[in-house]
Parts: C-alpha cells; structure tokens; sequence
C-alpha cells in the first residue's frame, strides 16, 4: 500500500514539474486533478467525507483534531470545501517553496514542518497556547486540512479553520 504522505509528495513533484504558479486557481485544480487521478491507484479507496474525497491522511486530521475537540465538550468540525481548496492550495506552496508561512487568508491557520505523522503534528500543536486555541476554539464550526511531503522527506502541514 502507498504511504499517503509519499502519494502527497508525488501530486506536488506532478504539480512542480508541469510549472504551476502556486496559489493560483490553475494550481488549486491541478491539485485536486491530481488527486483524483492518483486516488484511483491506491489500494486502498479515498474516504468521502460530507461530499468530499480525503486522502487518508486528511481523514486522520481531521478525526485526531475531533477527537481533540471531543475531550473538552466541543463540538466536531465540518469539513468545509473551500478551507479544504485553501490549506491544501497553501500547503503545496508551503511544499514547493519549503517555507514555513501563514496565508494571506481571512483563516485562522495552524501550520507545522517536520512532523511525520499526524499524532506528531496533533501532539505540536496541542502544546503550543496559539494553535491550541485555534483547535479549541468553540467558535469555530469549518476545517480545511492538508499534508504534503517534500523531495527530500520533510513534511508540511497546515489546518484552516472559520466559524
């Protein structure tokens, strides 16, 4: 079976090398074109969650930020599809420029580099106050998540999040 972050270093290899400017509306579809062509080759199928195809390491965001949520009363967030289209749009530019660096959204953002699992990047941003604020926040209704590996192995990460 394919390693969900490799599978997500390969779609931002494709994107690179067809000379996508990221952050644009052409690279936001390639990606997503991409992602759709490479889920047909897992082994495994693409969850589809409230009308969405995550990869399984979205999935696994996803439910670890819940179950974060689930331990202090709050309730579960909605994936959203266009905070989705923005944290996978952001963190592929987060990828192929290797830059840490918050988007010029109107979001509240938690982004990470160089967790390699989804327990590890959950466990970061728990102890920090600022990204812990941002998983906790009751106010929040809508997520947006991605993961993507470089070249090289190091990996980005970044959760959107609104009311």
């Amino acid at each position: 079976m394919t390693d969900p972050l490799s599978l997500c270093a390969w779609l931002a290899i494709l994107v690179a090398e067809q000379m996508v400017p990221a952050g644009t509306a052409t690279d936001t579809q390639a990606l997503s074109q991409l992602t759709q062509n490479a889920q047909g080759a897992q082994t495994s199928q693409p969850s589809v969650i409230d009308g969405l195809d995550l990869i399984p390491v979205e999935r696994d965001l996803v439910e670890r930020t819940n179950a974060e949520r689930a331990r202090f009363g709050l309730a579960a967030l909605e994936i959203d599809p266009e905070l989705m289209q923005s944290a996978r749009a952001h963190c592929t530019w987060m990828t192929l420029h290797h830059s840490l660096q918050h988007t010029r959204q109107p979001v509240a953002e938690n982004i990470a580099m160089g967790q390699q699992s989804g327990e590890e990047a959950m466990r970061s941003w728990m102890s920090s106050s600022g990204h812990r604020a941002n998983i906790l926040n009751p106010h929040h209704r809508r997520i947006g998540v991605a993961a993507y590996r470089t070249a090289h192995g190091t990996v980005f990460w970044c959760q959107q999040f609104r009311p």
